[in-house]
């Protein structure tokens, strides 16, 4: 290893080490927070605020574990490709690809395989016990150990295929253009992630539950209702069942074009009451209204183009001073992947804390829809409350932990804004009344 390079990993891992103090230090500060000032029992204000209490031990303990588990993690993100280039094990793995294939796209593709089994591997103890061990100890899981084996190693699988089919496409860019490759994948990216958000719904997510239309015929009619008092139009709204696998609850808005559909957990449908489920419904109709989707694709494609013209001179940078040490020379070798991967984990690490500010302003974008929508402050903040007291979600995380990991507001925060935003009662527009029938001013 050149002097220059011994420097450079000198550096990053200090600076890892200041980041893990400064996440640990926060967090620290935080419990001191909450343990100060949130009430053992909270009590309902007049006439219809929500007060958010005080976690569970469970729930201090689960945070401690999901920080220490995701700075492991972290960690490993950086760790893991810089094995396979300083132990040259990624120049072996692709002298093997060689003497099994003779075209080039195969060997990129066998080299690819290789390497994901192999990083699937090293990952298995830790997702072990962040998706097994750790659930069933807070009795967050409803599987059985081959029950999560199964969907692990059928997850791995998929998205494996998917990106094996596509993988030769950078490595092809880089070897036409070793100039303007970054720019060129960039915009390749945005048609890529619409086309995958495209079949995401219909024929990737079918493949793990069973997606079908909501059971209860009550609530599903006051759905409809919900869905017709606005210009939403062609929405599908179905529930899937995680139940099989967790007690945690959830919804979302996935897919594009005629793919778009708002999900629900049956787990949200069996622990809310009916006002607090057609309450989440609204906030994923938020979503589908403003087009959040492919705004984010358009937003990542866009700062992606940032993100890959750094990888693209860092990368450079240092396969000019390692001259072929690590068994490359190009970056349009194979080898290189693990280098590749390697600099676009640092700029990520990078850029997260403003990707996740943008998707946190796209969620109290959400919020505000359902509020002014609903009009049901109450069974908002209460359904809020319930989200995340099932999960052990901390009302309030460190600000370090939050900026990196946290891509939604605050428990607490998404309750005092449920508490507070109440523009109708003083007789103010609403921000998103475009998007409401106009007689639904009215209610």
């Amino acid at each position: 290893m050149s002097k220059e390079i011994r420097k450079a990993v000198l550096i990053f891992f200090s600076v890892f080490v200041i980041f893990t103090c400064l996440v640990i230090i926060s967090e620290f500060f935080n419990y001191r927070h909450i343990i100060g000032t949130y009430p053992e029992k909270p009590q309902l204000a007049v006439p219809d605020s929500v007060t958010v209490g005080m976690p569970s031990q469970d729930a201090f303990d689960f945070q401690k574990s999901k920080v220490t588990t995701w700075l492991v993690r972290l960690f490993l993100g950086f760790a893991v490709p810089a094995f396979f280039i300083f132990s040259r094990l990624s120049a072996k793995i692709r002298d093997w690809a060689r003497r099994k294939a003779k075209r080039w796209s195969l060997i990129v593709i066998l080299y690819f395989i290789v390497y994901s089994v192999l990083e699937m591997l090293i990952y298995l103890p830790l997702d072990m016990y962040t998706g097994f061990v750790r659930m069933h100890q807070y009795a967050l899981s409803n599987q059985t150990f081959l029950q999560w084996l199964v969907e692990t190693l059928k997850s791995f699988t998929v998205n494996a295929i998917v990106t094996a089919a596509v993988i030769w496409i950078p490595f092809m860019l880089i070897r036409r253009s070793p100039k303007r490759w970054w720019l060129y994948l960039a915009l390749v990216s945005i048609p890529y992630m619409f086309f995958m958000s495209y079949i995401q719904p219909i024929v990737i997510a079918p493949m793990f539950n069973q997606y079908k239309q909501i059971e209860d015929s009550e609530l599903s009619a006051k759905i409809d209702n919900l869905l017709s008092r606005t210009s939403i139009e062609n929405c599908q709204v179905f529930q899937v069942d995680k139940s099989k696998e967790t007690n945690q609850m959830n919804a979302y808005m996935t897919g594009v074009f005629n793919t778009k559909r708002i999900v629900l957990w049956d787990t949200t449908i069996n622990y809310l009451n009916a006002d607090e489920v057609l309450g989440v419904v609204a906030h994923e109709m938020g979503h589908y209204l403003m087009g959040h989707i492919w705004k984010s694709i358009i937003f990542g494609g866009l700062g992606s183009i940032l993100v890959l013209y750094f990888v693209f001179r860092i990368c450079n940078l240092f396969l000019e001073k390692t001259k072929g040490r690590y068994g490359f020379y190009r970056l349009s070798d194979v080898a290189a992947y693990p280098l590749i991967i390697l600099i676009i984990n640092i700029m990520l690490f990078a850029a997260v804390p403003v990707s996740n500010a943008y998707s946190r302003g796209a969620e109290l974008e959400a919020d505000r829809f359902e509020l002014e929508l609903t009009k049901n402050n109450f069974a908002t903040a209460t359904g809020t409350v319930k989200l995340h007291q099932q999960s052990l979600t901390m009302p309030e995380p460190g600000i370090v932990y939050m900026l990196w990991t946290y891509d939604h507001p605050t428990y607490k925060s998404r309750v005092d804004f449920a508490n507070r935003y109440r523009p109708w009662e003083a007789g103010q527009p609403l921000k998103y009344q475009k998007y409401m029938k106009e007689n639904d001013s009215a209610r």
